[in-house]
This record gives structure tokens, C-alpha cells and sequence, in this order.
């Protein structure tokens, strides 16, 4: 891990970590501190809202009581409108006209006599003439209302509604208001008298709820006990049934409750608050502290940069100097124009690469020295062993006959002598098996024409190159040990194949085997002729341990042996 890395991880351990994780800190105990405030103070402000609610209601509900017992409002509901005299409808008309106006928030009143089954509509303290309802008993909530204990009635909220389609309602007037009905009864007889229906502007609620809907984020719904919304800044919620699991608390918000008492029992005061909303100066903040941590980070760097320019550039570069020789590159120069300890420690190694690389020049020229004794003497071993067994063979053809055939087995003997001058050479796998051909050559007049020896070697490979006289010893090895043993039972295969980026070379003898002590002391090189000890040892020579070199029985039916040799060690055809 070089020094440049150090600074970044210490920066990092020290610096960045420890101010980041101070900065989430801060962030999550500011918002759960905001957020018990929050609540805290939303259930203080939902309880006040709730009380505000309870009396507006209980306001509107009691008010129309005061109407009732005016004497000139309580004639008319008593004898009907259609019974009274012109005097006493106009002094009703003027009561109901400045009970409305003195109330703004009322929208509209609709009154409907039992007693002739007449209705009336006031709209904004205009008094309407009245008109026939012979079916208003029949209809929704009025039979409801009429059929229950109850005094009154609330409806869910909905767009103003001209039910009785008077001239003095404008179709333009989309005002959403929540209807409050009253059944009117004679109190001494408890005599049905008729109804009253009160329409509140639903906007009258508001002032009322402004301790809780001030906040940025925060949504407030008042739900009756039907489930229905009553109150939504959102018009198009007004009358639909809520949602529980729209209003469930979440991640994404805070939801808090509030039980209504009397007039409004079993309502509910919801308040709904977005924790973006809520959490968005803490966030702010922690944005801020980030930033600031960047800038912190930034400025960090750069001084790491600063620093390792001044203090560890010549590290680095003697390092990566000292990393090259790890590649071979020997000849790099270490020395530094320096005269601190960095300079002291490059001139130091300096002097010991020179050595090194005098060492290595030494040993190298020893190696080579090693290597070419090693194939002269395995020439030596070769070339005498194989000049005795050729000759032997022209001296039986010549005491067998007198002819030119003496003459074709010198000139195959010819080939062979100068083939085997390259003992130490690589050459194509085609001069080999024609060295080996000429050998068989010789065999065939030495033991005659009916040996069975065949070599099956793919065309493909006879290009690739290979030590020179690497093979013929196995086709030697054959005549040796398999062939003079049982000459009638025995037949030799040589074969050459590329398998797997490697050229595969098995002879195998058919005949006698080895027994297994044997095989066991070949395979470990501790037995055998010259013939297959020159083999492996060649092949070290060559390719070292990346060549293969195997021997084995063939289950009591004669011998095998097995050259691997790979062809990315040959540096081409």
C-alpha cells in the first residue's frame, strides 16, 4: 500500500468519517426531536380546534331555536303559509330575511310547512314565494329525520343545491356547504310542524382550523361518524368516504386523531403532516454541514496531493523504478540527484543491482556452458550405440548377398550420420520421421521385409519443430526390447496428434511387457536404457516442466510411452 493511499485512508478514518457520521447524528436526533415537538404541539392545537368545533356546531344547531320561537315565525309554522294573511307573511319574511343576514356564513335556508306542504327557500336574506312539496316528507334524509328521535341532522357536504329551483338562486353559485336539518315540532303537542334546513358555508370552518393548517405539509379532514369527510381544503374529497389506509402513519408522513364530543359525537378531527414537509429545515441543514464536508474533503485532498508531491513523488518513482526490475528490466538507473536519505537509499540499491546483474551474467554463461555439455554428452551416449547396431546391420546384408542393396543401405546410413550431427537442433517433425524411416529402412533388411511397424502422423503437425533424434529412440527401444523377444507377436505404432495447444507424440510397442517393479522405478527415472533416460532429459533441457514425458503398460499386451510437448514454447513452426 503505497504512502499516497495512507494519507487518503487517514484522511478518511480521521477527517471525513468521524464529521459525516456527526452530521447523520445531528440530522436523526434534530428530527426526532422535531418530530416529539411536533406532536406535542399538533395534539395541544388539534384538541383547542376540536373545542372550537364542538361550539360552532352547537352554535349552529342551537340557533335556529331562536327563529322558532319568534311569534310571527311560530304562527306561520303552526297555520302554514297559505292560511296566513299578507301582513303576517311579510313580518315572517322580514324575520327570516335578518335572522340569515345577520349570519354570513348561512348560504341558504329552506323551509317546508306540514301544515299546507308548502316550501320556501331564503338565499342570502332574499325571501323566495313558496311553492308545493306535496312529496318533501318522501325524500332523503327528510323521512330519516322525520322517523327518527333526532332533533337534527347533519348531511355530508356537497355543491349548493336550488331544490326547490327558485329564481333567486344563481346556477353560477358553486359554494360547498354542509346542510344542518331540523325537524320542527309544536313543543306543548309535540305536533310535527315541518323542517328546517340550514346550508353553512363549508368555508366558515377554516378560521376555526387555522391552528392546524398553518403549517407547510399539513393537511386536515374533518370525518363524521359515517366515515364521510365533512371538511377538506381538497373540495372534490367533501362528502367521500375516507380512506383509512390513505390516512395510515407511514414513512412519508404523520397522522394524529382527534374524538369530537356533543353536537358532533363519533366525529373526527384528523390532522395528516408531511415528514418532508416537517423535517425539510433539519434537512436543509444537513445539507449544509454536508456541503461544508465536501469543501472540508476537497481541501483535504488537495493538501494530501501537495504533500505527496513534495514528500512521496520520489518514493513512487524509485518504487516504480524498483518494479520494472521485477518485470527483467535489469539495466534501470536508480540513481537520484538527491542528497537526503531518499538519494542515499537509491545510490545504496544502485550498487546492488550492479552486482546483481554481474552475478546473473556469471551464472547465465555457467548455465549455458552446463547445458551445451549436457547435449554433447548425450550426443556421444547416442551416436556410438546407434553406429554399432547400423553397421551390424550392413555386415548381415553383406554376408547374405552381393548386390546394390549394400549400396542403399550405406546411403541410408549416410542420411542418418548427418541427421544425427543435429543432436543438439530443433527440426521439423517431417526430418525426424524421415530419419526414422531410414532407420526402419535398415531393420527391414536387417530382420526382413514382414516387420510391423507403422507411423501415423497427422500432416498438420510435421511443420512444428522438435529436438532433433527425439523419437528414433523409441522405434530403437521397439527392435531392442519387444521385437527380438517375439518377433511374430509383436508390432510397433508410432503416433503424433495436437491435443490441446500440445504436440503428443505415443509409441507403442506390442509384445512383452514390463513387470511393475520396473515400470514404477521407469517412471521415477531410476530405471531403463540410454535411450529413454537421453528422452527425458532432453526434454527438460528444452522445456523444462512444461513438457510431459509418461510410460506404462498396455494390461500385459506390450508397452507405452508418451511425449507431451507444448507448442507455445516453441516460438513458432
Amino acid at each position: 500500500m503505497s504512502i499516497r493511499v495512507r494519507l487518503f485512508i487517514m484522511l478518511l478514518l480521521f477527517i471525513i468519517l468521524p464529521y459525516f457520521l456527526s452530521v447523520i447524528l445531528i440530522y436523526v436526533n434534530s428530527k426526532s426531536s422535531i418530530e416529539e415537538r411536533d406532536l406535542a404541539k399538533s395534539r395541544e392545537e388539534l384538541q383547542e380546534s376540536g373545542t372550537d368545533l364542538e361550539h360552532y356546531a352547537e352554535e349552529m344547531v342551537r340557533l335556529p331555536y331562536r327563529l322558532f320561537n319568534m311569534p310571527e315565525v311560530q304562527q306561520v309554522l303552526e297555520h302554514g303559509m297559505l292560511e296566513e294573511s299578507t301582513e303576517h307573511i311579510r313580518a315572517f319574511e322580514n324575520s327570516v330575511g335578518t335572522y340569515a343576514a345577520t349570519r354570513p356564513d348561512i348560504r341558504q335556508l329552506r323551509f317546508y310547512f306540514q301544515q299546507d306542504q308548502q316550501s320556501m327557500t331564503v338565499y342570502q336574506a332574499n325571501v323566495s314565494a313558496p311553492k308545493p312539496a306535496p312529496g318533501y316528507l318522501d325524500e332523503s334524509p327528510f323521512k330519516a329525520l322525520y322517523d327518527s328521535e333526532e332533533a337534527y341532522m347533519l348531511e355530508a357536504p356537497h355543491v349548493l343545491e336550488n331544490d326547490n329551483n327558485v329564481a333567486i338562486v344563481p346556477e353560477s353559485d358553486n359554494t360547498m356547504v354542509l346542510p344542518i336539518h331540523h325537524k320542527i315540532t309544536d313543543v306543548l303537542s309535540g305536533e310535527f310542524l315541518g323542517f328546517l334546513t340550514t346550508d353553512v358555508e363549508v368555508s366558515s370552518f377554516a378560521p376555526l382550523l387555522d391552528a392546524v393548517t398553518r403549517e407547510a405539509g399539513t393537511k386536515v379532514l374533518l370525518v363524521n361518524d359515517s366515515g364521510r369527510i365533512m371538511y377538506s381544503k381538497d373540495s372534490e374529497q367533501l362528502g367521500e368516504r375516507l380512506d383509512e389506509v390513505d390516512i395510515a402513519a407511514s414513512d412519508d408522513h404523520l397522522v394524529l386523531q382527534e374524538e369530537l364530543g356533543d353536537p358532533l359525537a363519533g366525529w373526527k378531527l384528523i390532522k395528516i403532516t408531511s415528514k418532508d414537509a416537517l423535517f425539510r429545515d433539519a434537512r436543509d441543514t444537513a445539507w449544509t454541514n454536508v456541503w461544508l464536508g465536501i469543501i472540508v474533503v476537497v481541501l483535504g485532498i488537495v493538501l494530501i496531493l501537495v504533500i505527496s508531491r513534495i514528500f512521496t513523488k520520489p518514493v513512487i518513482t524509485l518504487s516504480e523504478r524498483v518494479r520494472s526490475i521485477e518485470g527483467g528490466q535489469m539495466d534501470v538507473g536508480l540513481k537520484m540527484d538527491r542528497q537526503d536519505e531518499i538519494g542515499h537509499l537509491a545510490a545504496h540499491m544502485q550498487e546492488m543491482l550492479d552486482r546483481i546483474n554481474s552475478h546473473i551474467a556469471r551464472e547465465y554463461k555457467l548455465e549455458l556452458e552446463v547445458k551445451e555439455s549436457q547435449l554433447r554428452l548425450l550426443k556421444s551416449q547416442v551416436n556410438p550405440h546407434f553406429l554399432f547396431n547400423a553397421l551390424q546391420s550392413i555386415g548381415a546384408v553383406a554376408l547374405r548377398s552381393n548386390d546394390q542393396e549394400v549400396y542403399k543401405l550405406l546411403v541410408s546410413l549416410s542420411k542418418m550420420m548427418r541427421y544425427a550431427l543435429q543432436a543438439d537442433q530443433l527440426v521439423p517433425v517431417q526430418e525426424e520421421l524421415a530419419y526414422i524411416d531410414a532407420y526402419v529402412t535398415l531393420q527391414k533388411e536387417r530382420f526382413g521385409a514382414d516387420l510391423s511397424v507403422s507411423i501415423e502422423v497427422e500432416e498438420a503437425i510435421q511443420a512444428y519443430r522438435i529436438p532433433s533424434m527425439l523419437l528414433q529412440p523409441l522405434v530403437e527401444n521397439y527392435f531392442k526390447h519387444s521385437f527380438e523377444q517375439k518377433r511374430d507377436k509383436s508390432s510397433f505404432l508410432l503416433k503424433g496428434t495436437l491435443k490441446d495447444r500440445s504436440l503428443v507424440f505415443q509409441a507403442i510397442s506390442h509384445g512383452p511387457s514390463v513387470s511393475r517393479a520396473r515400470l514404477e522405478l521407469l517412471q521415477k527415472e531410476e530405471a531403463g536404457g540410454t535411450g529413454l533416460r537421453n528422452i527425458a532429459e532432453r526434454l527438460r533441457l528444452h522445456y523444462g516442466d512444461a513438457a510431459g514425458f509418461h510410460v506404462d503398460n498396455l494390461d500385459g499386451r506390450g508397452f507405452r510411452v508418451t511425449i507431451c510437448i507444448p507448442i507455445e514454447e516453441q516460438g513458432g513452426r
